[in-house]
């Protein structure tokens, strides 16, 4: 298993979620995509514009702006990942400017090294990048995990997710099952999966009723069903959290993150890689960050 297996999926749970993310109304997504979301596609909301298919949300862009960060400076540098995303915003992309990163550049402007408090689930989707680096331990891994989250996003509970899932992500690496995983994970003071795991052995009703919204109460559990509910059908579970909608993109990476560690790359479709607008772009840097000494 290659960074590769790991990375790469999480943006095709980017990618794949851009026809349909912020779109939380079921029919709507139903008449745009009578079979389902199959590969990339348009957005069909207009938080996204100049964004087409085998592009990232802002999620993704992020993501990719740590992995960036990371080979820029042979590893991970708070300061420095600080320093990279403030020039990656102040550059004034096509992205999407969230709360969080709004009111994190606010605080910025105002001289104040302070994040957000905002409690959606994106910042801590980043860390999927995170798995291009090698960490000799939990501790180190989990230390990085929590700063670069921390950077925007104040809410303890969303630097608590990150966590969670960089030690679930290690832990299938190991040869665990999700449950197996995710119960390890949550040893460290997790809230309560058992919802989550009640709705993943329901139908899709069930899934929704854990909400789609981006706070992270509520697009964590959902993560942690689909990916239940979809162990051993790693492109299946891409495709239902991409057709569920809302905000699908912040569930999709870390979602994708688990499928690459426990099926690997090989398990998605070749397109979903050829078809990735920084498909070549990303593997450069998978490449080269490979070559770091462990």
């Amino acid at each position: 298993m290659t960074s590769r297996d790991l990375v790469l999926p999480a943006f095709f749970g980017d990618a794949l979620a851009l026809g349909a993310h912020w779109i939380y109304d079921d029919a709507e997504i139903a008449e745009a995509f009578p079979a389902g979301i199959t590969n990339y596609s348009d957005p069909r909301s207009d938080y996204h514009p100049g964004k087409q298919a085998g592009d990232f949300t802002h999620y993704g862009d992020q993501t990719l702006m740590l992995l960036e960060s990371l080979d820029r400076h042979r590893g991970f540098d708070p300061a420095a990942w600080r320093k990279d995303w403030l020039a990656f915003w102040r550059g004034k992309p096509n992205s999407y400017l969230d709360g969080a990163t709004r009111r994190t550049l606010e605080n910025s402007t105002a001289g104040l090294d302070r994040p957000s408090d905002s409690h959606d689930l994106g910042g801590a989707s980043r860390i999927a990048a995170l798995f291009a680096l090698h960490f000799a331990s939990d501790e180190e891994a989990v230390t990085a995990a929590r700063a670069q989250t921390t950077l925007t996003h104040g809410d303890p509970r969303v630097a608590a997710v990150a966590e969670f899932l960089t030690l679930a992500t290690r832990r299938v690496l190991e040869g665990a099952s999700f449950s197996q995983a995710f119960e390890a994970a949550a040893a460290t003071g997790m809230p309560d999966l058992d919802a989550a795991m009640e709705a993943s052995r329901g139908t899709n009703e069930d899934l929704v009723d854990l909400g789609l919204s981006c706070d992270v109460a509520k697009a964590f559990p959902l993560m942690v069903a689909l990916a239940l509910k979809y162990e051993n059908e790693p492109v299946t579970a891409l495709r239902e959290n991409a057709r569920l909608g809302g905000d699908s993109a912040a569930r999709g990476i870390p979602l994708g993150l688990l499928m690459g560690a426990k099926h690997g790359l090989s398990a998605f479709p070749a397109a979903w890689s050829s078809e990735l607008t920084k498909f070549e772009r990303i593997s450069s840097v998978l490449e080269r960050l490979a070559l770091l000494p462990a």
